[in-house]
């Protein structure tokens, strides 16, 4: 569990990579990228609006649960995206 009090979001340089490993290509387009804390990116679904969050090598999902981010599967990672 990582805490995000602990980590501010810092919005710099988009990390895409991470994304672009976790979704088909022709859903690059529907997120947005928002920053990243700690080792976490985090990208924003256009017309969910939720969160997909992950690791910065891109092997980790994350969902925030309150002030923290709690690793989740993969699965679990996309479906909470698209539901």
């Amino acid at each position: 569990m990582t805490s995000s009090e602990h980590n501010p979001i810092v919005i710099g340089e988009p990390n895409w990579a991470p994304l672009e490993r976790a979704v088909p290509v022709v859903e690059l387009e529907n997120f947005m990228y928002m920053g990243r804390t700690g080792e976490i990116e985090l990208y924003k679904h256009r017309w969910t609006r939720r969160y997909l969050n992950i690791s910065s090598d891109g092997g980790r999902f994350y969902q925030q649960i309150g002030d923290a981010y709690t690793e989740i599967s993969r699965t679990e990672a996309i479906e909470h995206v698209y539901s």
